[in-house]
């Protein structure tokens, strides 16, 4: 390795494809509650990162179908800086910046596990929206005090 960065040849991410199903459900949800426009699917995505994120809770890395958010969305953004926050955290090794898949990994991992949370939440909160505002609430409250 020349020292610089290990550039993925991935074209987009993958979601966990036992839990995808439960995409429409969730994007429904979410699409009913938003005042303007569609959920997009970086948004989806991100959302599922952040809870899984926030709860811990990683699911192995998905195989790779590129059926979620096409890499090139991310470009021009600071998505791809949480990204790199996230995968920073869990790896605790500044080396893991070096190689795009890693991140890439971590990430996909954070949003299966985030989906799968999300499902359960779904089938099992009588309050979905209370619970969703609830953990988004912590997690703004968090960051502000960081």
């Amino acid at each position: 390795m020349t020292g610089g960065v290990i550039k993925s040849k991935r074209v987009a991410l993958s979601w966990d494809q036992e839990f995808k199903p439960a995409l429409d459900d969730l994007r429904s949800f979410l699409n009913r509650r938003a005042e303007k426009k569609a959920v997009s699917n970086s948004e989806l995505f991100m959302l599922c990162l952040g809870v899984g994120f926030e709860e811990g809770h990683k699911n192995k890395v998905p195989p790779r179908v590129s059926d979620a958010i096409r890499l090139e969305a991310f470009k021009d953004s600071n998505l791809l800086g949480i990204m790199q926050s996230v995968a920073l955290a869990d790896s605790k090794d500044y080396n893991i910046l070096l190689d795009e898949d890693a991140v890439f990994d971590i990430v996909e991992a954070y949003a299966a596990g985030g989906l799968e949370t999300l499902k359960i939440q779904m089938d099992t909160q009588l309050d979905f929206l209370g619970w969703l505002t609830s953990l988004l609430y912590k997690q703004a409250r968090k960051f502000q005090a960081e």
